[in-house]
């Protein structure tokens, strides 16, 4: 009995997020890097794909104008499409550049979910089908975010969770790294499409990327964290195209803790009669796979809740909904974290504001520019539904006249 492949035979695994296929050139742009991967290490490689930028999305967008409600399985279907439909562009794209990719279905990644079927829990990885594709193919394209019921039902890991698959994947092939390609530098002390001056942290410790994400921050998924961990897999975060330069990028695993700014930019925030009732609320949408903040304001008992998630709505009856406003949390080195609410129009400026309390030195990269852009997305993302109306971005994005409280530190929470 051996404890694992030889290192040189480790499969080499990497995520790409949506941001990489924003038009057809970055399938072909993917396939030259992983093929050109592929020949200087010379060992097997899995390639985690999410879909095109902004298919999820107006998929999503499309079931919520037929059901306010729809049922699990059936999200699951539709919401998993882009992926799938990555995972055939880029076997394509490498086929175009002479490397042999095989196509893996939900059915054969060897991961194992319970749950609801479109925000499903990863409780195990095998490597039995993805070893077996490797022995015959030197590169396997896999769709980020899938996986199978006890019942061999494809369902959804929820939202941008192609980072859990990479790395359940790496964990148990054996790799002992796993490499996350996304349109960031790497782990940064704030967005940095809303804070030019956050910086590119070039390493920190698991559990300071944990608490991020748990209050939000899209940086890596809660959920591949933990399993990291688990396994000891190092995290490479790191942009895409990437220009090779070792010291760039964040390295996740042994590192400190660091001192970030985050905003909940796609969350609703509500208010509660009292702590009781949003505790039980809370527990409700954890148990249903939702990331939520608790968090307590001057006056307010609160619940921040991703926006438009499906079945959200029944658990926060009691509730009375803060429209326009945005939670914006500091997370000190610390551990604690401070919570303010502020019209969604004025977050990003509260943002640099608490990030120069934390970072009085940091300076704008030239060139970056401090209005958060829209989210880039690919002309071909309407290609399973049609285009979408125009967003009413200016509405959306407009001030909402309402008193600014003070935040208060999350130990100091009242019941």
């Amino acid at each position: 009995m051996t404890d694992g492949p030889a290192p040189e035979r480790r499969p080499l695994v990497l995520k790409f997020g949506g941001s990489a296929f924003a038009d057809l050139d970055g399938y072909r742009r993917v396939a030259r890097y992983a093929a050109r991967r592929h020949a200087e290490e010379k060992r097997p490689l899995v390639v985690v794909v999410s879909a095109m930028s902004g298919t999820t999305g107006r998929l999503q967008q499309t079931l919520d104008a037929l059901a306010a409600d729809p049922p699990a399985l059936a999200a699951a279907m539709l919401l998993t499409a882009g992926e799938t439909v990555s995972v055939a562009l880029l076997a394509a794209a490498l086929d175009a550049e002479g490397v042999p990719g095989c196509p893996v279905p939900a059915a054969a990644t060897g991961l194992l979910a319970q749950g609801p079927g479109d925000r499903a829990e990863l409780i195990s990885a095998s490597p039995e089908a993805l070893s077996g594709t490797l022995a015959d193919c030197p590169v396997a394209v896999v769709p980020g975010g899938q996986a199978l019921d006890a019942a061999g039902r494809t369902v959804m890991l929820g939202r941008n969770s192609s980072d859990l698959s990479a790395v359940a994947t790496a964990a148990t092939l054996g790799a002992d790294t796993c490499e996350l390609f996304s349109d960031v530098p790497g782990v940064c002390t704030a967005d940095p499409y809303l804070v030019p001056e956050a910086r590119t942290l070039s390493r920190i410790s698991y559990e300071g990327v944990r608490r991020m994400s748990r209050h939000g921050a899209k940086v890596v998924h809660e959920g591949a964290v933990d399993w990291a961990e688990r396994a000891g897999v190092r995290l490479l975060c790191r942009p895409f195209p990437w220009s090779g330069d070792p010291e760039g990028g964040t390295a996740v695993g042994t590192g400190p803790a660091a001192a970030v700014v985050v905003v909940r930019k796609d969350s609703d925030v509500w208010s509660f009669r009292s702590g009781r009732e949003r505790r039980s609320a809370g527990g409700r949408l954890r148990a249903e796979g939702l990331t939520v903040t608790e968090f307590d304001t001057e006056g307010e008992v609160c619940l921040a809740v991703p926006a438009g998630a499906r079945g959200a709505a029944r658990h926060v009856r009691e509730a009375r909904l803060l429209g326009g406003l945005c939670l914006v949390t500091t997370l000190p080195a610390d551990g604690r974290a401070e919570h303010t609410l502020v019209p969604r129009a004025e977050a990003a400026a509260e943002a640099r504001r608490r990030h120069a309390l934390l970072y009085p030195d940091a300076e704008a990269t030239p060139g970056q520019t401090a209005l958060p852009p829209d989210k880039a997305r690919s002309p071909h993302s309407d290609v399973l539904v049609g285009p979408a109306p125009a967003p009413a971005r200016a509405a959306a994005l407009a001030p909402v006249p309402a008193p600014v409280p003070a935040f208060v530190p999350e130990d100091d929470c009242p019941d």
